[in-house]
């Protein structure tokens, strides 16, 4: 009986959720999605990335760190040198440990996928 409560007790201080999506492409947040949709550009693959990003909560009221999909997409990106990710998955977590008294939780969000590099868009020979 002691170790049921032990455990129900356990499950009670933790809680989280978590959402995933797909999507086919995602750019650096520094790239300007016009000027790549303009124009045709060619592409190299590099290869897999993953990366996460999270922001975290003391006592419900002290913030800090950043979990924006951006920062995360962004992150992937710069180990790899690539312009974008392809058939990209993202998630999004939220988890709060004491979830009543909000004593501690932390949202992450996380992306993976195939990274690009596009190449410059071809030039058109002149007549």
């Amino acid at each position: 009986m002691t170790q049921r409560s032990m455990a129900f007790l356990g499950l009670l201080t933790l809680a989280g959720c978590v959402s995933t999506g797909s999507v086919g492409i995602i750019t650096k947040s520094s790239a300007n999605p016009s000027e790549i949709l303009s124009v045709a550009h060619p592409y190299r693959e590099i290869g897999p990335a993953y990366a996460h990003a999270c922001r975290y909560f003391a006592l419900a009221i002290i913030p800090f760190g950043d979990s924006a999909l951006s920062t995360a997409v962004d992150e992937a990106l710069k180990t790899s040198g690539g312009d974008a990710l392809l058939n990209a998955s993202v998630s999004s977590s939220l988890y709060g440990f004491i979830p009543y008294y909000n004593v501690f939780a932390f949202t992450c969000s996380s992306v993976k996928g195939t990274v690009i590099r596009f190449e410059p868009p071809p030039q058109e020979a002149a007549p």
